[in-house]
């Protein structure tokens, strides 16, 4: 039944964790297809600039800006500036040779001198390289357009107006805008940006949109300027500090050098704060500005206000953009839940329970670091935005998705292990086994382990002395002693036999050196006997106790009927332990192990070589060896004794009668209780009236338990 248990919750668990990932995958992939992420997806879109820094611009760009000392040195009054001075400006930098310049102005009111006007449409007329701004009608707008006159003698005009995103940052502009005419057509017009560039550049107001991802500007068969569909993401280049400025006053009055607009596109616009033609970039947003600064020194007017760039600067960026071809390219949106779906399957690690949290940390701050990583190099060295917000979360999901299923199950698995191991391991090895395969770990299999089987002398008889009362404590604090060396040497308790104790080492988690460890756990068992003889409990001292050791393979697992099952061992080997137990009443020892357990002790350990058996049930002959104790902690006479043994033994089996005799004769004086020489004397006096066959080799044979 536990076995049907253990791989239930291992299915179980392998159900709920694919389930709970595609959940995550499937939700982020529907927050993405709803814009949710947008907002984190436009911050991390401004950081990839923020860590780019500022780059080199191509020099084809000059500001003109009319700031607060120009407004202090030219008289600015009743909030405009003076169309006369504007006037001198602009024959100022055409007499320097700027190539295009752009008036980011409205110029939709007449002067009140019309003659100031006059003289303005004459300059525009004459510089002809003079584009005009404009504001495109949108809901609740009206289309606001340059007076007649000035546009008589302009070489185009763009609208300036300027779309912001949800959080008010500027990052892209539409190329394009279109007017209903009377006849029912549409009427293109171009951004302020974009005329800017066509007119520089001297192309035909003509357009390709036969293709769906990018549109060509300029006549067939002509110079055409590639541009993407459907709007510019503006790549700038820093903050309003990118382009050489001018101080409108000094343009003027021709306090300028003419290198400085010489061949270049000069774009004329306002920084004074009181006309709020500013806009925060992704630049600018990561700026202090001078907000904190506004209750010690009152209002601040500077060139740029605050955390913003002025408008003008705005469109020097666009412009550049476009001039260079410097275009940032979005990802399909279609190849990002591709990736939110490759992203999501590797998130799966996060469900896997032999990870650890330590590592699924390192894992998850791994993958975040390397998705930001790959995405800025994509922005920098390719240009291409990647949406990373859908990225990031699908990856957190599956990591507290993940981490959440592992603890639940966890607590069900800790539940099942301790239930069936929790009686008879350790509390650090039922620790491990909860990091491991439980399904692996109950399924039946063959292994080699060792066994150790105990059992107290003459117990039967004790316990009727002492009456159940007495006996019950007796074997209660006899348990309480011998168990936990069991536990203490990575052991399992099998079961406990009345008073008998069988244990085996290796499973249910491998131990390399199990029968060394069996080997030291059956030593402390003698030793802690002494201590419990002394206890002073009543018949304590009565209490002898005999061990079998025995390593081999057997099969190992939950075992039993659907009814009932049992973590046991079964096997040819594990009767062989049990055997080794019961013959030490034979020999007058405690601990015996075979020649298996023998073959894989190292020299701590000494051994005495006892016989050649073949205990009830067996064929095969099997040699055994008393476990006699540490080689440390063991006397000058018992080294002796057992090799004098030895001696005696080899003798015996050799027929040397009166010389294996002598020796025994020996080790008795050594230790007058010796079990084994007194057997081997008994033996040599019974061969002396009754010599064993021509076949004989040694071998004692056991026809009972």
């Amino acid at each position: 039944m536990t076995d049907v248990t253990a791989k239930h919750l291992f299915w179980t668990q392998l159900i709920v964790s694919c389930l709970c990932s595609m959940l995550v995958i499937g939700l982020v992939n529907l927050s993405y297809r709803a814009d949710l992420f947008s907002r984190v997806d436009n911050f991390l879109y401004d950081l990839h600039f923020k860590w780019r820094g500022p780059v080199p611009t191509s020099g084809k760009i000059t500001v003109v800006l009319m700031d607060e000392v120009s407004a202090v040195e030219l008289s600015r009054q009743k909030g405009n500036w003076s169309r006369q001075q504007l006037t001198e400006a602009l024959n100022n930098l055409c007499a320097a040779g700027a190539e295009i310049i752009g008036l980011d102005m409205i110029l939709s009111a007449p002067d009140p001198d019309p003659r100031v006007d006059l003289a303005l449409a004459q300059a525009v007329n004459e510089c002809n390289n003079v584009v005009l701004a404009r504001v495109s009608a949108a809901q609740g707008v009206a289309e606001i357009m340059p007076q007649e006159i000035f546009q008589q003698g302009m070489i185009g005009d763009g609208f300036i107006d300027l779309p912001l995103d949800e959080d008010e940052v500027l990052r892209k502009i539409r190329f394009l805008t279109a007017k209903p005419q009377a006849d029912g057509s549409l009427q293109l017009l171009p951004a302020f940006s974009l005329e800017l560039v066509r007119t520089f550049l001297n192309l035909d107001f003509d357009f390709d949109f036969s293709s769906s991802n990018y549109f060509l500007m300029g006549a067939a068969g002509t110079r055409q300027l590639r541009l993407p569909y459907p709007e510019l993401r503006i790549n700038y280049y820093g903050n309003h500090r990118s382009f050489l400025e001018l101080s409108y006053a000094d343009v003027v009055n021709n306090r300028f050098k003419p290198e400085a607009v010489k061949g270049k596109i000069i774009l004329v616009g306002s920084s004074l704060a009181s006309q709020k033609d500013f806009f925060s970039t992704p630049f600018s947003r990561f700026q202090k500005g001078t907000d904190d600064y506004q209750d010690r020194f009152g209002q601040i007017e500077s060139r740029v206000q605050g955390e913003q760039d002025p408008g003008v600067s705005c469109h020097a960026q666009a412009v550049e953009t476009i001039l260079n071809q410097d275009f940032l390219q979005p990802v399909g949106q279609a190849f990002i839940w591709a990736l939110v779906l490759a992203v999501g399957l590797a998130g799966v690690i996060f469900y896997l329970p032999r990870i650890g949290m330590l590592w699924e940390i390192i894992c998850l701050v791994g993958g975040v670091f390397l998705l930001v990583f790959i995405s800025h190099r994509l922005f920098v060295g390719q240009r291409l935005q990647v949406d990373l917000a859908p990225l990031l979360v699908v990856l957190v999901g599956q990591f507290v998705f993940g981490v959440v299923v592992q603890k639940s199950f966890d607590k069900r698995k800790t539940a099942l292990v301790t239930s069936l191991f929790g009686k008879y391991v350790s509390p650090g090895v039922v620790g491990e086994l909860i990091k491991g395969d439980i399904k692996a770990t109950l399924e039946g299999g063959r292994q080699s382990l060792t066994m150790l089987f105990s059992d107290l002398r003459g117990f039967t008889n004790l316990s009727e002395k002492l009456g159940a009362r007495d006996t019950g404590l007796l074997l209660n604090y006899y348990f309480d002693r011998m168990i936990p060396l069991v536990f203490a040497h990575q052991g399992t308790l099998d079961k406990l036999m009345g008073d008998a104790v069988m244990a085996f080492f290796g499973a249910p988690l491998p131990v390399a050196d199990h029968p060394v460890k069996a080997a030291e756990t059956a030593l402390e068992m003698i030793d802690q006997l002494a201590g419990i003889r002394n206890s002073g409990i009543k018949g304590a001292e009565d209490l002898r106790i005999g061990i079998g050791l025995n390593t081999g393979e057997v099969t190992v697992g939950n075992l039993g009927s659907t009814a009932f099952m049992d973590y046991t061992i079964i096997g040819d080997a594990v009767n062989l332990a049990s055997r080794l137990e019961g013959i030490n009443k034979v020999y007058g020892t405690a601990i015996i192990i075979s020649e298996f357990t023998a073959a894989e002790l190292d020299e701590r350990f000494v051994l005495r070589d006892l016989d050649i058996v073949k205990v009830k049930g067996k064929d095969k002959a099997v040699k055994i060896f008393e476990l006699v104790g540490w080689r440390t902690k063991i006397s000058v006479s018992q080294e002796e004794l057992v090799i004098l043994f030895e001696q005696g033994l080899a003798a015996y089996r050799q027929r040397q009668w009166d010389e294996a005799a002598a020796l025994f004769e020996r080790v008795l004086k050594l230790k007058a209780d010796d079990g084994p020489a007194r057997l081997y004397l008994q033996r040599i006096s019974q061969f002396r009236l009754t010599p064993p066959s021509e076949e004989w080799q040694g071998i004692t044979s056991f026809d009972h338990k």
